[in-house]
């Protein structure tokens, strides 16, 4: 009976190599998994931190929260919203683009359309208005809400005055 050779070109034996490397491997994978998941809890406080946006920090009538969370796949009940959605693409309703070949929303900051008062690149409402930013939120919004019967319809619900603002 010929017997095998179980060292390797270093003399060590071949079963204590591969152990070796086994135990490098569990290793690496441990730590690769200890960060992925501090890494994943980060991005989830991110994420939750992200879900709520700051409108008119720095406006007249002072700081606004509107949570994204919240409002997410919520049809506008708004019979008069120029935007009528499917429930499979109700992100259409607030940011109001679909793709036109494949039918899902596009999703667009509202910046991204309506600017300042004035701008001539601002969007025209059915009647020729001027949809700048500010009315564009306060039609989407508060149309929503009275259809709706929830929700801020009035300033001072949704704008928190800071002190010394009246």
């Amino acid at each position: 009976m010929v017997r095998q050779n179980t060292t390797t070109h270093l003399g060590v034996p071949a079963k204590l190599k591969v152990g070796a490397t086994l135990i490098y491997a569990v290793l690496f994978v441990a730590l690769a998994a200890t960060s992925a998941i501090s890494s994943g809890e980060s991005r989830g406080r991110q994420a939750a931190a992200s879900s709520t946006i700051n409108l008119d920090k720095f406006g007249r009538r002072g700081h606004v929260s509107f949570n994204h969370d919240k409002h997410a796949g919520r049809q506008n009940p708004d019979p008069n919203a120029p935007f009528k959605t499917r429930k499979v693409a109700s992100c259409s309703g607030c940011h109001h683009t679909l793709d036109p070949v494949y039918g899902a929303p596009q999703l667009w900051k509202c910046s991204g359309c309506h600017r300042g008062s004035g701008d001539p690149k601002n969007p025209r409402g059915r009647d020729g208005d001027e949809q700048w930013s500010e009315t564009a939120y306060h039609n989407l919004c508060i149309g929503c809400h009275v259809a709706s019967t929830k929700g801020p319809t009035k300033c001072g619900d949704c704008h928190q005055l800071r002190d010394g603002q009246q």
